[in-house]
């Protein structure tokens, strides 16, 4: 047993290279358990290979990072905990170019209002722009002017269809609430003006999110979404929206471990940022402009059935 091959190494299959960089899951005895990136599943699990060195010895990469292979489901009985298929980035790329076959540009992805994926986001960004950036939304908070934040995030939240009517209510009713109100627009300014986005700065936005008043017997305000959607379609280079259903569905389907947790978390959108990441530099090619067009890629995957 080559003393290199240890749990979390990442190997090449030199006889397969069609089936990528693998990752040492488990060690057996003088076989290993391999997880490899790039082969395509008919079932889950597929590409969990069962590799005896007596019969063929793998390469230790050289590269020992890799954003999917890093960030895998757990390994327990002998597999990984997935219950679909995994899709490759290409098989998750193929499918987008079956929906919209000139990939980021297709008119049918733009589209016009709703109909479309992109368009009526990115002038919701304009909205917010015009409305809340190059220092207005700080000049009103400095006047202590929250009714007027208020009405100008309701206008831009308006244009959008990404929150449930529920959290729309919820997060209408809870603005009403000056004092928190005010809180919450600090937070998220401090997060959007940020040069970095760190654990401590996204904690304290989320605790001014959670701290809204909820109304008895009405949704929740501090979700995923209402957290995640003004940071997002106000800096969409920057920061990704989380809709839990469409999030987790996708990032099952690429076996990336989102670690979701339903309480707002750093940990969670760190992982959320990383996936998104990787997914930008793969999507670029295909004229990925920024997260907007990440966002719906993973929307797409989420719902995706061959």
């Amino acid at each position: 047993m080559n003393e290199s091959y240890r749990v979390g190494v990442i190997v090449i299959h030199p006889k397969m290279p069609s089936w990528g960089p693998g990752k040492i899951l488990a060690i057996e005895g003088k076989c290993l358990r391999v997880y490899f990136r790039d082969v395509r599943e008919s079932k889950a699990g597929d590409a969990v290979k069962k590799i005896d060195l007596r019969c063929a010895l793998l390469q230790i990469a050289n590269s020992q990072s890799d954003p999917q292979l890093d960030n895998l489901p757990p390994f327990k009985d002998g597999n990984l905990e997935t219950a679909k298929p995994r899709l490759t980035l290409q098989q998750g790329i193929d499918a987008f170019k079956k929906t919209y076959p000139r990939g980021f540009q297709d008119p049918k992805y733009l589209g016009d209002d709703y109909e479309g994926e992109r368009n009526y986001k990115w002038l919701a960004h304009l909205k917010w722009v015009e409305l809340m950036g190059r220092g207005k939304a700080a000049r009103l908070l400095a006047k202590e002017d929250v009714q007027e934040l208020t009405r100008r995030l309701e206008h831009v939240e308006g244009m959008l269809n990404l929150l449930s009517p529920y959290e729309k209510m919820a997060l209408r009713d809870a603005l009403k609430n000056e004092v928190l109100a005010r809180q919450y627009f600090k937070t998220l300014l401090d997060l959007l003006n940020a040069r970095e986005v760190t654990e401590g700065i996204f904690a304290v936005y989320a605790e001014a999110v959670t701290s809204l008043p909820k109304e008895e017997g009405k949704a929740r305000v501090a979700t995923w979404p209402v957290l995640t959607l003004f940071p997002f379609i106000s800096q969409p280079d920057r920061f990704m929206f989380l809709k839990p259903e469409a999030t987790q569905g996708c990032a099952e389907r690429l076996a990336f471990n989102l670690e979701y947790d339903a309480a707002l978390n750093w940990n969670t959108y760190q992982k959320l940022l990383t996936m998104s990441a990787m997914l930008m530099n793969y999507l670029r090619p295909l004229g990925a402009r920024d997260l907007i067009d990440v966002q719906s890629f993973i929307f797409l995957i989420a719902a995706w059935e061959e």
